[in-house]
């Protein structure tokens, strides 16, 4: 077993854990799962069969993130975040399907948040501590409360907050060059001109 990945950990055969990936205490990582190099999984983290969490993510203690969830590049994952992956939870359900959620690259998650299924959160959206989530969140967007709510734009390193209206030229900021590696920062600046390009072509319309 790697030194990467801790001696009470049961990392199932067929999983497929990255050089990099560090997976700590009684952690359980199922067969098909993904788990990409820079990942962090914490203490009782579960990672369901054919999960995939991909590149530089954290999972922090006590995550479980069932079949259908997939986990973008750069997301951070709160303590005791909950995923679910069934609309119409029934024990003995003969026709049970799962209905996928995505987390969309450099999105963070506060600790303790709700995520229901069948949503997909943005790109730098940041989700504050306890929400509970029912619907799409756009991208560099701030949703708080029961149900979430939008309240804010986020910058790309989630240190300032700016009017819903705010234009996308205005999401990658000085704070952001400062705070976040190269190659994430990239990420959000790739994802400003996708958006303002997207805009532009409705605008045609």
């Amino acid at each position: 077993m790697s030194d990467n990945i801790h001696s009470t950990a049961i990392v199932d055969d067929g999983a497929n854990i990255a050089p990099t990936a560090k997976i700590w205490h009684f952690c359980h990582v199922r067969n098909g799962a993904i788990i990409e190099n820079n990942v962090s999984l914490a203490r009782d983290v579960y990672i369901d069969k054919n999960v995939k969490v991909s590149k530089g993510s954290r999972i922090q203690n006590g995550v479980s993130i069932y079949n259908g969830v997939t986990i973008g590049e750069w997301c951070f994952v709160g303590p005791h975040v909950i995923f679910t992956n069934d609309l119409y939870p029934r024990a003995g359900n003969l026709n049970w399907n799962i209905t996928p959620t995505t987390l969309e690259s450099g999105c963070s998650i506060g600790a303790g948040a709700i995520i229901r299924c069948g949503i997909s959160v943005g790109t730098f959206a940041l989700v504050a501590a306890g929400a509970i989530v029912t619907k799409d969140i756009p991208p560099f967007t701030l949703v708080v409360g029961t149900p979430a709510r939008e309240v804010a734009k986020v910058c790309a390193c989630g240190q300032t907050r700016l009017p819903l209206e705010t234009e996308f030229t205005e999401l990658v900021r000085t704070c952001c060059s400062l705070n976040l590696q190269d190659e994430v920062l990239h990420i959000a600046e790739a994802q400003v001109t996708k958006m303002k390009s997207q805009s532009y072509q409705e605008s045609l319309l």
